[in-house]
């Protein structure tokens, strides 16, 4: 081969090693653009995310505080309010001590509705006490049982103390509204790593499929999420209801 036709094979593959040198940085630069495109729009779905996590969480926190002042409302209208309009209109008619002993009576209720709006300093009682002194008001319009059963309750965080106090309130109130029940058992059980609430009444039970968001469920729903927690609910018709309610204390 001569000196020419050497020089023009030499020529011929530096040219060949620029196109495949551009076509591998072309290569490399589309797929830089790519995964950067990839990248931007993750982060544009992940805010999205975060952005109807943090709307979603806001409209929750509203939906319980407007639970809790219905419950209030309820509470006021229902006992304390017609409780002392009878008070009003009995006045005439009942000597001092029959007054003050219904007046001691509607400051008792008062004092109970405090309590169960606000319930004392969390880190300063136990779930089982919070729950017993509740309870123990409860027994005045219904028979109530309780089952605790409890190895360490220092796991409970305040959190899930609360809320678990809440959905018992709410169930009970539930049961004391609608189920026509004559017995209310509650069991507790507290581990190194788990809580389980049973909460079971012999009342008229419900279709639950019908009556999913009519009786408070929906409440009890946000909260068992904010706390990462399971639960179950049993009923049927004229057969009572169940709620089983499970949390890992120890992922929170």
């Amino acid at each position: 081969m001569s000196r020419g036709e050497n020089e023009s094979v030499v020529t011929l593959w530096i040219w060949i090693g620029i196109g495949l040198l551009f076509l591998t940085t072309l290569f490399i630069t589309l797929l830089i653009a790519s995964y950067t495109k990839s990248v931007k729009k993750n982060k544009q779905k992940v805010m999205q995310m975060v952005r109807n996590t943090q709307s979603e969480c806001w409209e929750n926190t509203l939906y319980l505080q407007e639970k809790d002042r219905e419950r209030l409302a309820e509470e006021l209208h229902d006992n304390i309010i017609s409780r002392l309009n009878l008070i009003r209109l009995n006045a005439h008619y009942k000597n001092m001590n029959e007054l003050n002993l219904d007046l001691k009576n509607s400051m008792q209720l008062i004092r109970e509705l405090t309590h169960n709006l606000t319930p004392p300093d969390l880190s300063e009682i136990d779930l089982t006490d919070l729950l017993i002194d509740y309870l123990e008001q409860v027994k005045t319009n219904i028979k109530v049982d309780f089952y605790p059963l409890i190895v360490n309750e220092n796991s409970i965080n305040n959190q899930i103390k609360l809320n678990t106090f809440r959905i018992v309130q709410e169930l009970i109130n539930n049961t004391l509204k609608h189920a026509n029940a004559s017995l209310i058992k509650v069991y507790l059980r507290i581990s190194r790593q788990y809580l389980i609430l049973i909460v079971e009444d012999n009342g008229s039970g419900f279709n639950a499929k019908n009556q999913a968001t009519g009786i408070g469920l929906r409440s009890i729903q946000l909260r068992t999420k904010q706390i990462k927690a399971h639960y179950k609910l049993k009923t049927q018709p004229q057969r009572g209801t169940k709620y089983i309610f499970f949390v890992n204390t120890i992922q929170q």
